[in-house]
This record gives C-alpha cells, sequence and structure tokens, in this order.
C-alpha cells in the first residue's frame, strides 16, 4: 500500500503495548504491497520488529487473512524447528496466537531482518540466483517433515476469471469516467480486450493439463521475486509466505524462467540430489495465471477498492509496467527453458 492505514501511532502502541506487552517508541510505515499495510517498529530497548496489518473492509485484505492460519503456523515450525531459518517467522502474542484482531482490523507481528530486498537488483547475479535456488531446493527438501494437514494444497485456481470479466464488462459499460485515472485505464485495458481474453482462455485449457500432471507435490514459497528476498550479512532471506502451497516444483521455478535458467535449475537440482523433470506447460500456467491474476487484483483495486489517488496511480502503473508489458515474452521465455531442456539430453 501506498498510503498508510488510517490508524493513529499512538493508538496502534498502545494496542502493541497490550497484546504483545512491547513498547514501541516510532512506527515506520513502509510503502509496499498491496495484501496488507506494512510497518517497521522501534521499540525504546532497541528491539526491531516488523507489522504487518490487515484492513477488514478491503476485500483482497480480508482473503489475505483468511490465509493467516496456513502458512504463520508453517513459518513457525520451520523456523523453531531448524527446518529453514532464513525466514520471516510470526512472533505470539500474550495469548500465544499468531494474529491479533480488533475490531476493524488485523495484525501480525515478525522478526525484523536487518538488510536489504532484492526489488531493485533485477537482472540477478549468478551468485544471487544461486543463492536463491539453493534456497528452494532446501525448501522443497524440507516437505516431508512439515505438518501438510495446515497448508493448502494446489488446486490450479483460476477463479480471478468471473473478477477479471466484471471489471472490462465495467469498462466498456462506462465511456466516460469523471477520475482521469480510470479513464485512462479503460483505454488501456480495452486496447487489450482481444488479447486478455486470448490468454485467459488459454489459461483455462492449461489447468487442465496441469491437473492431469502427475509429478510430485513439494512445498513452494509461491512467490519468489526480489522484494520477498532479503540480501543480509547472514545469507539469503525469504519473507512474505502468503502464498505458500503444496504443489508442483514449477510454481517455485516459473520466476526464472529465460536465459538465466540454466544457471538457476542446475544449481537447484544439484540441491535437491536427484533429477527434476519440469513440465513447461506448468511453467506456461503459472506465467500467465499469476500476469492475469495480477492484472485483476489492480483492476478491482482502481475500480472498486481504492480510497486513495495515490493508490490508484501506483496500481496503474504496475497493470502498465509490471504486467502487460510482460505477455509477449513468456512464450519466447518458455521456449528457451524447453530448448534447454532438450539439449541437456
Amino acid at each position: 500500500m501506498k498510503v498508510k492505514y488510517r490508524i493513529d501511532d499512538s493508538d496502534l502502541i498502545t494496542k502493541l503495548h497490550k497484546e504483545y506487552g512491547i513498547q514501541v517508541e516510532s512506527v515506520n510505515f513502509i510503502p509496499m504491497g498491496d495484501s496488507a499495510y506494512s510497518y517497521w517498529l522501534k521499540c525504546t530497548n532497541g528491539e526491531r520488529y516488523y507489522l504487518k496489518l490487515f484492513d477488514h473492509h478491503n476485500d483482497k485484505q480480508r482473503t489475505s487473512v483468511e490465509r493467516l492460519p496456513y502458512y504463520l503456523p508453517l513459518t513457525w515450525q520451520m523456523y523453531h524447528q531448524g527446518l529453514f531459518r532464513n525466514i520471516a517467522y510470526p512472533i505470539k502474542n500474550q495469548s500465544g496466537d499468531f494474529k491479533t484482531t480488533f475490531i476493524d482490523i488485523t495484525v501480525v507481528l515478525f522478526n525484523f531482518i536487518e538488510g536489504e530486498t532484492l526489488a531493485a537488483a533485477y537482472p540477478f547475479s549468478k551468485e544471487i540466483l544461486e543463492a536463491i535456488a539453493k534456497s528452494v531446493a532446501l525448501i522443497q527438501k524440507i516437505t516431508p517433515f512439515i505438518e501438510q494437514y495446515t497448508l493448502l494444497t494446489e488446486t490450479f485456481d483460476i477463479s480471478f476469471e468471473s473478477d477479471l470479466e466484471k471489471c472490462i464488462w465495467m469498462l466498456e459499460n462506462t465511456e466516460t469516467f469523471d477520475n482521469s485515472i480510470k479513464q485512462a485505464l479503460r483505454e488501456l485495458v480495452l486496447a487489450k480486450k482481444e488479447q486478455i481474453f486470448v490468454l485467459l482462455n488459454l489459461v483455462r485449457k492449461l489447468r487442465g493439463i496441469a491437473i492431469a500432471d502427475t509429478n510430485e507435490k513439494v512445498l513452494c514459497h509461491g512467490d519468489i521475486w526480489g522484494g520477498n528476498l532479503i540480501h543480509c550479512e547472514s545469507g539469503l532471506y525469504f519473507i512474505d509466505w502468503e502464498s505458500a502451497v503444496i504443489a508442483p516444483p514449477e510454481f517455485d521455478l516459473v520466476g526464472y524462467i529465460g536465459e538465466e535458467f540454466g544457471v538457476f535449475f542446475s544449481t537447484y537440482e544439484k540441491h535437491t540430489g536427484k533429477t527434476v523433470t519440469i513440465n513447461p506447460d506448468l511453467l506456461r500456467f503459472y506465467a500467465y495465471r499469476h500476469h492475469l491474476r495480477n492484472l485483476t487484483t489492480w483492476l478491482m483495486n482502481i475500480l472498486y477498492r481504492n480510497t486513495e489517488e495515490a493508490q490508484n496511480e501506483n496500481d496503474l502503473a504496475m497493470i502498465l509496467y509490471h504486467c502487460m508489458n510482460r505477455w509477449d515474452s513468456i512464450e519466447p521465455r518458455v521456449g528457451t527453458v524447453e530448448a534447454w531442456l532438450g539439449n541437456r539430453m
């Protein structure tokens, strides 16, 4: 989120002291993401924490709250049982709960990781690619040791399609918006309408192929991009596990298709300790689904959710520069993977 939640810092500090017993000196807003409001906290004793705040009036953030019971116990177990320690894990409140709910919000407190995110580090160096690939392999290898009953299993969900169709219908049936950003959105999206529906139909077809795939499913982070990776002196840390799921390994490999795939996959396979079979159609499914689901989220934000113009500006830019401009590169990048896999046989 680009604009902080409408709560006074003093009120938030009072709530956190009551629920967690911590003496917060300052609350510092972090303008990032859209599934929650992010803050880092400085306490009077010098300790620091990371805080996520979810607004119950925002339907996307309500959905994020529904996922908390799945990934918070997972990350707690991964850290405290030593399965994978380079991770953001929840801090329990004084009642022993992973989350705290007030009237209109839910908050979760996490350990603070000192370092820099890799959001602005693209293109990644060979060393960074190898570090990510090694971690992905280690995460997948702990699958037998985690309490899987607490986790979601991949269903290849594309339920966003109804919201996407609703948003396009809204844009088609409103010739003129009284908001310049919504008007710009209308022109941008309707110019791509035909391609959007071609891709949506492709995702529906690929979903059938994905469901029929019989390869093993493993623990996946589900959103391994630079903004969810923190590089510090002690190594590479993985944060924001909201999308964690038991899924085909392709779910965590799709972010590294293209020219860098050879470096990434070689290191990944080395640390899994076995030969891994890749289904290119699963890579296609995850790549196209990712972009269409993101498009839907940002459309819903602008048309129905956002209350701040700064957030609308951000979401329009995300559609233009982190979504639509990447669609045409997906097939060539998957083709590069297919060629690399074919050459090593």
